[in-house]
């Protein structure tokens, strides 16, 4: 989600460091309500190469709303203007970007789709909001965000809760907003985006056939019903093996509250991570529930790793431990893979969390929690290591509160890998992107970027299940001429554009197919890659 310059503004002016001891992070002294604010790596820097670009319709800041898909076999990639309804291809034995697909003029868009719907907010609109691997190396999946349902289908396959199941006083409760997953017009009280006319929206997943760098023969095999609203709609998506991919729905919710129950109700789709068979249509399973906002997946491999010494008592450490996407699903010479995600944060923690991936895939009914959300069952809502309140609905960078720390391993939740939040010296919005590079660094496990400072953090701390969250820095940046990108990646954006007076770019991490890791600027559509220095 992106606000205007305005709203952004608003949400520094109010946004602080919550009070917190100085203590270390143990369970018992650790600082309250804050994750430990970042230091910079005086051992580990980057270099930031520029490699390509791809085509951009405006550069006007908060105009934009674009994103990086990786996860293909091959030399393609494959980037996304989401408002606008494009993909772009980009080979990187080459370099050679194309146009494969445009709302206005391609041939392929599926019949029966309405694209040309208007919300008002960039960063709410998403015409062509995802894309992975298909089922074969000659298939891909595509998915776009209709305002109606596709031939076929009378209803979506996961859906919004039921119409007035969830109501909600909003804006400090001066407003009431009888189903808060159909709220119609924003309120006028909102922060942001108040006025605007929220829809119902419906997020079609179509496998294409790949014919010479074509994309042909859509199929559509899935639909998903989404709130398009200024909150959090999601998008994360990863193949992982026998034509099946894992799914990112957002909490469908509006900012400021703390996501209310549906995250935590097994029976909604909402708040989840689902497990959709791309060879059935209509075919999905819920496998994780109480993630918030997380646009970007990832299947990784890491050697097998001891139990950590900082494990606490509550669930055990597996001697499992790191390399490159593998859309198999169990362990091999390589190690044992998981699933990474990016999980844009409320205002007191932005996450990378990991699970082991066959928790994900197997036959079990049990359904892996991370905690956002408010639990039916011990009324309590989580954002990383730590209880939020219920929070208010259209108020921007304070709500919801941090209540108090929860305990480090709590029992029945998974707890992020890494976890950041805003200090007096580092004005962040929120996480933008991850990275698990296999090659290109030496020490660097985990890369993740924010979007307001345009700064890259990272960690070298393997990920090892159960143990608190690990230790993180944020990574000086140097150009290829060796001089320091003084204000992180969004000195390129003036590299790129010259004197705009704003200078957020909106970075976002993604893998070359050599498993180095690279960066797309929205902003400016330069693409470049990473090499640990």
């Amino acid at each position: 989600m992106k606000f205007s310059l305005a709203a952004y503004s608003t949400l520094l002016l109010l946004s602080s460091p919550n009070s917190c001891n100085l203590a270390k992070a143990q369970d018992s002294t650790r600082p309250i309500c804050s994750p430990d604010p970042l230091e910079y790596s005086e051992a580990i820097s980057l270099k930031v190469e520029k490699v390509g670009s791809i085509p951009t319709q405006t550069t006007n800041a908060w105009y934009y709303n674009m994103q990086s898909m990786d996860n293909f076999d091959g030399d393609t990639i494959y980037f996304l203007d989401q408002k606008f309804g494009m993909i772009y291809s980009f080979d990187t034995s080459t370099s050679e970007t194309k146009t494969v697909l445009d709302m206005k003029s391609s041939d392929n868009i599926p019949e029966g789709l309405t694209l040309d719907w208007n919300y008002g907010s960039s960063g709410q609109t998403y015409r062509v909001k995802s894309m992975s691997q298909g089922t074969s190396s000659d298939e891909v999946i595509v998915v776009f965000t209709s305002s109606t349902l596709p031939p076929g289908w009378t209803e979506a396959d996961s859906k919004l809760p039921a119409p007035g199941a969830f109501g909600a006083y909003v804006c400090g409760g001066v407003t009431w907003i009888p189903d808060i997953y159909r709220p119609g017009v924003i309120p006028e009280c909102f922060d942001t985006q108040k006025g605007l006319p929220s829809l119902t929206g419906y997020d079609t997943f179509y496998k294409y056939t790949v014919v010479n760098g074509e994309l042909t023969k859509p199929e559509p095999f899935f639909v998903s019903e989404s709130n398009i609203a200024p909150g959090h709609l999601g998008g994360g998506i990863v193949p992982v093996d026998d034509g099946r991919i894992l799914w990112s729905t957002g909490d469908c919710n509006v900012f400021g509250t703390d996501g209310m129950y549906a995250p935590q109700l097994d029976h909604e789709s909402c708040g989840k991570i689902l497990l959709i068979d791309a060879k059935s249509k209509h075919s999905f399973k819920i496998v994780a529930k109480g993630v918030r906002n997380s646009q970007q997946m990832r299947v990784f491999t890491q050697p097998r790793a001891p139990k950590s010494p900082k494990a606490p008592k509550a669930p055990k450490s597996p001697k499992e431990g790191r390399t490159r996407n593998l859309k198999s699903t169990k362990s091999d010479s390589h190690g044992s893979k998981y699933l990474a995600f990016m999980d844009i944060g409320g205002v007191t923690a932005e996450e990378v969390n990991a699970v082991p991936l066959q928790k994900l895939l197997d036959d079990s009914s049990h359904i892996e929690n991370f905690g956002w959300g408010r639990n039916i069952d011990d009324g309590k809502a989580r954002e990383g290591t730590f209880y939020v309140t219920a929070g208010n609905g259209g108020i921007l960078g304070t709500e919801p509160e941090c209540a108090e720390n929860a305990p480090l391993g709590e029992a029945g939740f998974i707890q992020p890998w890494v976890q950041f939040g805003r200090t007096l010296d580092d004005f962040f919005y929120a996480i933008s992107s991850l990275a698990l590079p296999t090659a290109g660094t030496n020490k660097l496990k985990l890369l993740w970027s924010e979007f307001n400072t345009g700064k890259i953090l990272g960690t070298d701390e393997m990920f090892v299940e159960g143990a608190p969250p690990a230790k993180s820095f944020k990574i000086k940046l140097y150009n290829a001429d060796g001089e320091m990108l003084e204000n992180g990646l969004n000195d390129l954006v003036k590299e790129e554009l010259g004197e705009v007076g704003f200078f957020r770019g909106d970075p976002r991490l993604f893998h070359f197919p050599d498993g180095h890791a690279g960066v797309f600027v929205e902003r400016t559509g330069a693409l470049y890659k990473l090499t640990e220095m």
